[in-house]
């Protein structure tokens, strides 16, 4: 085997194995809404992902949080309503399809309204 062909092969390897070995990751929340009079709990909570869980977590509790998790064509993979707080919430969010994986996170709480999206 020629030096490039080995050169490609070992990237190659090593992307997969980072892939496959990649821990959980932190999902960045951005302010899509709040109603400025009714700012309720102002804690924004942090979510994570791990292939197929999504973690949930916050300084303070929430409670009657809507999760809304869709796939990269807008449909629906997972709703609930969840209360979230120092103990991690953890949601089993399988992808449906071969072609089909969660892409954004929307949190519904307090008049307020967070969009994340995943970054697999």
């Amino acid at each position: 085997m020629n030096k490039k062909k080995l050169l490609i092969a070992t990237v190659f390897c090593l992307g997969v194995c980072n892939y496959c070995f990649a821990g959980p990751y932190e999902v960045t929340l951005n302010d899509i809404h709040t109603d400025k009079g009714h700012i309720g709990n102002s804690c924004i909570p942090i979510v994570s992902s791990d292939g197929d869980d999504v973690t949930i977590k916050s300084d303070s509790i929430i409670t009657d949080m809507t999760v809304v998790i869709r796939d990269q064509y807008g449909n629906v993979m997972h709703q609930s309503t969840q209360t979230v707080g120092p103990a991690e919430t953890t949601l089993y969010v399988p992808n449906t399809d071969v072609d089909s994986e969660k892409t954004t996170i929307d949190l519904y709480y307090d008049r307020r309204h967070l969009s994340g999206t995943f970054d697999e």
